[in-house]
């Protein structure tokens, strides 16, 4: 009888006899090593052989100016966090891995997208989005197979109000305290009654204006509608849109216009002298992700812009690690989708943490109420609506000698941000 040992106990044995020199008894020499070569490698492998990745599922737009304004930003921040917790030993032991996709702006691909990576490839949670359309459809489907969906970009408020379920949540803002705190700066800086809106066609435009106007008519009794335009998402010329607003007689505009359209619109209305003579104020004509490409002889000189992440003035030790490490592994200047996506990420780790189980029940019940250290400060997220209540700053758009691009100064907050919100009786109302 030979007995082979191995480490921690293992013992392989092989009997040899007089038929050792048979065929038979080749056969279980070649069996014999065989087994050897499996324990061999068993043992090398150590635990981590068995571990199984937790898997992000990431959905955004990836392609185009949007997907380089917002999409890849986030993507960015997302990784940065992975890496982070991947070197400190991961989430319970496991190491995270994401898988990205674009979903080029469109519902249906942004569905077909997360049936492929719930379906194949088995992700613990998905999340992203800029488009709220693209983002209302992944929840839709994400409700349906009871895996959680983090919106990060896109904001509709209507993903966690009028069509909020127990599986959506947003690390973001929404269109909410984007009128709110955009309303808020336009009372205190005009009062004008007359107002002018133009924003991009779709959901995330409309709701913008009726939420807007809502709020602003309850700062400012009397206001009224004096003009609406909906360019095509895209637009590159909007010469015919400034002229009907120039001659519209409106004491202020408001914009929902966002990413590339704020470049397009900024660019034509520059010649006429428009942000000279018109009073304009928008929640995206403040974000850094539009600005840090413009220069003084084409920039949105006066309008009161918002923006998410007014990194320059922030003070915390979340903010302070992270912003200088985004700019020197990315080049870019973080904007909104920079810091939700590295901030969701670190939100899953803590409530996957206190549930102790990779059970999607027992996280969002951890989510649910929690509250997470990020760039911005921390944060609640909400146990009704499952929306964070993350500030959004407005102030006038400038140049000042520390930047070579205009950003926003004397950037103010609603405080608390739940003031910005719709409260939890509203959302029950709405639902």
């Amino acid at each position: 009888m030979l007995v082979v040992h191995w480490p921690d106990g293992l013992a392989l044995r092989a009997r040899f006899s007089k038929d050792i020199l048979t065929r038979e008894g080749a056969m279980k020499r070649i069996m014999f090593f065989g087994l050897l070569v499996v324990a061999f490698a068993i043992f090398c492998a150590g635990p981590a052989f068995a571990v199984k990745p937790i898997k992000i599922g990431f959905i955004h737009s990836l392609s185009g100016g949007v997907g380089q304004v917002y999409g890849v930003p986030d993507l960015a921040g997302v990784k940065i966090a992975v890496e982070e917790i991947n070197k400190a030993g991961g989430i319970l032991g496991r190491p995270l891995k994401v898988i990205s996709r674009d979903d080029k702006l469109k519902p249906e691909v942004g569905v077909r997208e997360a049936k492929d990576l719930i379906l194949n490839e088995k992700v613990d949670w998905i999340q992203g989005t800029v488009s709220s359309a693209v983002a209302l459809a992944i929840s839709a489907y994400c409700r349906t197979q009871k895996v959680i969906f983090v919106g990060t970009v896109a904001q509709s408020a209507a993903i966690t109000g009028e069509k909020g379920h127990r599986y959506v949540f947003r690390v973001s803002t929404n269109t909410t305290t984007y009128a709110r705190s955009v309303a808020n700066a336009a009372a205190k800086f005009w009062g004008g009654k007359k107002v002018f809106i133009i924003g991009p066609d779709y959901e995330y435009g409309h709701r913008c204006k009726k939420d807007f106007m809502e709020a602003y008519s309850k700062l400012v009794p009397g206001a009224k509608l004096v003009g609406e335009l909906w360019p095509k998402l895209g637009t590159k010329d909007f010469t015919p849109y400034i002229t009907k607003i120039m001659s519209s007689g409106a004491d202020f505009v408001y914009s929902s216009l966002w990413g590339g359209d704020v470049l397009s619109f900024t660019k034509t209305a520059w010649p006429f002298g428009y942000f000279d003579r018109i009073k304009h104020c928008g929640q995206d004509w403040g974000n850094m992700e539009g600005l840090s490409k413009m220069s003084k002889k084409a920039y949105p000189k006066g309008v009161l812009g918002g923006t998410h992440y007014p990194w320059w003035q922030i003070d915390n030790p979340v903010n302070n690690a992270y912003y200088p490490k985004f700019k020197k592994v990315t080049g870019m200047d973080a904007g909104i989708g920079a810091a939700a996506g590295y901030t969701t990420v670190y939100a899953m780790k803590q409530a996957i943490e206190k549930a102790g189980v990779m059970d999607t029940e027992k996280i969002i019940d951890a989510l649910e109420g929690s509250v997470v250290n990020s760039p911005v400060g921390p944060l609640k997220i909400r146990a009704c609506d499952h929306q964070a209540m993350w500030p959004f700053w407005v102030g006038p758009v400038a140049f000042t000698p520390e930047f070579p691009w205009p950003h926003v100064t004397q950037a103010v907050a609603l405080d608390p941000p739940e003031r910005g919100y719709r409260s939890c009786a509203e959302i029950e109302a709405a639902r």
